[in-house]
């Protein structure tokens, strides 16, 4: 009787488990760089050519209140990785920052490179069975590997002479994603083909920068940098081989695809309007980012998303996809039910904080619904927005609403507090007229390019 309880048991359960193993996705992640979140003709853009990334969102969702963990790129990544916010991993700016020796505050010892302690995606995932690998970008310090994944290493970086000929690498990633799925062939994976584009230098094919600053000259478009576009444009040729490929090799059904940007736009290359700013500052324009997901029979078709998701939420999402327990200290939430049509989620809160300085002073921020505070650490005023009617963050609200005000600030303030977050202190050597200046070394390297220069003038 105990065996025929058994045999009971076991055609139960093996055909649960291979259920569940059945509905396991695949998930591919395009992770780009520097996109911001009017860089893509579904989101808006009158000049950038998109149709494949167009067409990844009419066949999924796409969300128009997706936010980048930080405005910068390394803190992001490691939030992607962890699902812990950047003040909690302490690993606040990129690497490796800016220098500020004269500013009125001084950046705190912050972790300069994910501890390879921390619980990561690929840590997650490899134990359900799953292949992962990180292709393209790292910059959260050791390696791809050394945190978990089965392959990835950063060949080259912007600026590098062994840069691929390929625009910024992009199909040369694609070679090695689709060799590394060849490869695993059997097993669910996690691809990360996190890419160099958009960032700058500039990279392009010949001839269409040319016919971009046509259409710029004709149609004086929003933005307006024709190198940029062309770069784009590139990127988005390489999204649709990929695409072009799950689907030839019939695993385009069973692949969830997530397409985001690590921050907002760079102002030097591209307008990120309506939206205030761009990459390096915590208003919208530097932390709002384009998200789109595609699962056929799982994600919603033709939809757009209001509801605000976050970096943070990455890892819990895709490890309840995969069946696996989300580490403890994880701050991000699964957001399937919002992939899935789900009009809400309970959290109602995001928090950012950046001991900085960059693009825009030391400050912190939280968005609360639709109220968005951002408080500036040097002198600790607070900017107050609604942003369901000033999505631009033109009308400072914080004197007509001071409870409102002082509440978040409170709330952000306590926020930091439990996250163990860093706080910067007085610098005694500030001096108000350097306080602009940034390492000795670059001030130097500097001051001798313009001596240089002067010389060969006088010449």
């Amino acid at each position: 009787m105990r065996v025929n309880i058994l045999l009971v048991l076991l055609c139960v359960t093996i055909p649960a488990l291979t259920l569940r193993a059945a509905e396991r996705p695949n998930i591919l992640l395009f992770f780009v760089d520097d996109m911001g979140f009017m860089d893509l003709g579904c989101y808006g853009s009158d000049l950038y050519r998109t149709p494949n990334i167009d067409r990844l969102a009419a066949q999924g969702t796409r969300f128009t209140r997706a936010y980048a963990a930080a405005h910068v790129c390394s803190p992001t990544r490691g939030a992607l990785l962890t699902g812990k916010y950047p003040a909690r991993t302490r690993v606040t700016d990129f690497m490796k920052g800016h220098e500020r020796p004269f500013a009125k505050l001084l950046v705190p010892d912050w972790t300069m490179g994910l501890p390879e302690s921390e619980m990561t995606l690929a840590k997650v995932l490899v134990p359900q069975g799953y292949a992962a690998a990180w292709l393209g970008k790292w910059h959260v310090g050791g390696s791809a590997l050394s945190h978990g994944f089965q392959a990835g290493e950063q060949k080259w970086i912007h600026n590098r002479k062994d840069e691929p000929e390929d625009v910024k690498g992009a199909f040369t990633l694609n070679a090695e994603a689709m060799a590394f799925i060849e490869k695993e062939k059997g097993k669910p994976f996690f691809v990360a083909i996190s890419h160099y584009s958009v960032h700058g230098p500039i990279r392009f094919e010949p001839g269409l920068r040319d016919e971009y600053q046509k259409i710029i000259d004709e149609k004086k478009p929003l933005q307006t940098n024709a190198g940029y576009a062309a770069m784009v444009e590139s990127l988005d040729e390489s999204v649709g081989q990929m695409l072009d490929w799950l689907q030839k090799q019939q695993l385009a059904e069973s692949t969830l695809v997530i397409f985001t940007s690590d921050n907002g736009g760079a102002e030097s290359y591209t307008n990120n309007a309506p939206l205030r700013a761009g990459k390096g500052t915590l208003y919208e324009g530097g932390v709002r980012v384009p998200l789109i997901a595609r699962w056929p029979g799982k994600v919603a078709a033709g939809k757009t998303s209001e509801v605000a998701l976050s970096t943070i939420d990455f890892l819990p999402t895709f490890a309840a996809l995969a069946g696996a327990a989300v580490p403890p200290d994880v701050d991000g939430v699964d957001v399937t039910a919002v992939l899935k049509g789900a009009g809400s989620l309970e959290r109602e809160t995001l928090y950012w904080h950046y001991p900085h300085y960059h693009a825009e002073k030391p400050s912190g921020s939280i968005l609360k619904g639709d109220w968005k505070l951002i408080e500036w650490f040097e002198t600790g005023e607070a900017e107050l927005y609604d942003l369901a009617k000033d999505v631009s963050e033109a009308r400072n609200l914080a004197a007509e609403e001071p409870e409102r005000t002082a509440a978040m600030l409170t709330e952000l303030r306590e926020w930091r507090k439990r996250v163990g977050a860093q706080m910067m202190t007085v610098n005694p050597a500030y001096d108000a007229a350097r306080e602009g200046e940034g390492p000795p070394k670059k001030v130097k390297r500097k001051e001798a390019k313009a001596a240089k220069k002067e010389k060969e003038k006088n010449e």
